[in-house]
């Protein structure tokens, strides 16, 4: 079967009903969640959930478990749910005690796997595409963003405008779980009201993260080296996890590059803003750090960002040294 996204799984769990076997892949916790969210919804409706689903993680489970679970006849309800989470980390041989489940899905059972990342290389890789759906969720790329805002803001009964809708992006970046939990804080605050409006934005998401990558830049486009390091744990400091500080940094350095590109080209104010995409309030800090930034420099700090981002996928425990590697890189002359 070809491989889909959330959307597409949406619909053919609203048309169809679920499935036996699925494959969830993506790093964006909120995208996984979301995609169970859906597969649960649709495969435990016409029964009792909780003696029906189970969850598993890897390695903590054993994998005998989990393939006895899937075989298990569901409790008053047509389907069972069984998940099983983190099999990226899984061994051949492990996968070998799942074969017989993946080479014929149990019918009464609708089974997911939950992986991080998969070697497409593998004989169970094409097993699973064969026998089952693949399902790809990949990180919004930045143009992507607020169509999730709208998404999420429109889950809670909410709306909101499209200033406020900007600032979100620019306080949290791409990463749809933290929006998800910075919205989850405006809707307190909200009370008895729907609509979300830049005051809003404002009073509940703290301005200390974008302060941060605005005093970062400009350190980097300094080449002050000590000063970087300093932003760069400053901006820890405030709850950024590594990955979202360097998606922060990147979207930042993407935004100085389209707007040294725009002025270029004769465009100013809200025509230039929204090339960007920014909040027309943040431009003038946005224009006079352009001024610090050549084509040069910004070229190879995306290419360093592009390096820097690969590292940390590939070694996360030591996330702290790739980001001080990053500032090495980045802060010469």
């Amino acid at each position: 079967m070809a491989s889909w996204d959330l959307r597409r799984l949406q619909i053919e769990c609203d048309r169809n009903g679920t499935l036996p076997l699925y494959l969830l892949v993506g790093e964006e916790s909120f995208l996984i969640e979301e995609s169970l969210r859906v597969i649960k919804k649709s495969s435990l409706e016409d029964g009792p959930s909780d003696f029906n689903a189970d969850t598993f993680y890897c390695p903590e489970d054993k994998v005998e478990n989990v393939r006895d679970t899937v075989e298990m006849l569901p409790m008053m309800c047509p389907r069972r749910l069984v998940v099983y989470k983190d099999v990226q980390i899984l061994k051949d041989k492990d996968w070998g005690q799942l074969n017989p489940i993946i080479e014929s899905p149990v019918d009464t059972t609708c089974f997911v796997l939950v992986a991080s990342k998969i070697d497409k290389r593998k004989k169970y890789y094409k097993k699973l595409q064969q026998k089952g759906v693949i399902v790809e969720l990949k990180r919004p790329y930045d143009n992507q963003v607020p169509m999730w805002i709208d998404y999420i803001v429109g889950k809670l009964g909410l709306s909101i405008g499209q200033e406020a809708r900007a600032l979100i992006q620019q306080f949290v970046g791409s990463n749809l779980s933290e929006v998800q939990s910075e919205i989850g804080k405006i809707h307190v605050y909200l009370g008895d009201r729907s609509l979300i409006e830049t005051e809003d934005v404002l009073k509940v998401i703290s301005r200390s993260k974008i302060e941060s990558v605005f005093d970062l830049a400009n350190a980097i486009g300094r080449n002050d080296r000590a000063q970087a390091l300093t932003c760069m744990a400053n901006l820890l400091e405030y709850g950024q996890s590594e990955v979202g500080a360097l998606a922060l940094i990147s979207r930042h350095i993407r935004i100085l590059s389209i707007l040294r590109e725009g002025s270029r080209a004769g465009l100013s104010g809200q025509r230039l803003s929204a090339k960007a995409g920014v909040p027309n309030f943040f431009l003038n800090e946005y224009i006079g750090q352009t001024k610090m930034w050549t084509d040069k420099k910004i070229h190879k700090t995306i290419h360093a960002l592009e390096e820097t981002d690969k590292a940390l996928k590939s070694s996360p425990i030591s996330s702290h040294i790739w980001l001080e590697n990053f500032i090495i890189k980045t802060c010469t002359h």
